[in-house]
């Protein structure tokens, strides 16, 4: 079983799964997969979808920085 990873809004996330940052204005329009880094096993790549960038992380990055479902900009 895929070990579970909380995201900024306490969503549960998983390797394979879609997250969004918001904290970064250039990762506002494209989510990040979530992978396995193949050489250090305590630490997850965030690969940008429909971009290039690629991020490595520990897990409880993801609790700071990124949110399981895209969030609506806030407006004021």
């Amino acid at each position: 079983m895929a070990s579970k990873f909380r995201t900024k809004d306490g969503g549960e996330v998983r390797v394979g799964d879609k997250v969004w940052a918001r904290v970064w204005q250039e990762s506002d329009n494209n989510p990040w997969l979530i992978t396995q880094h193949p050489l250090d096993k305590t630490h997850l790549i965030l690969k940008e979808i429909g971009g290039t960038e690629e991020r490595v992380h520990h897990p409880d990055d993801l609790a700071l920085y990124y949110y399981a479902n895209r969030q609506a900009p806030s407006g004021g």
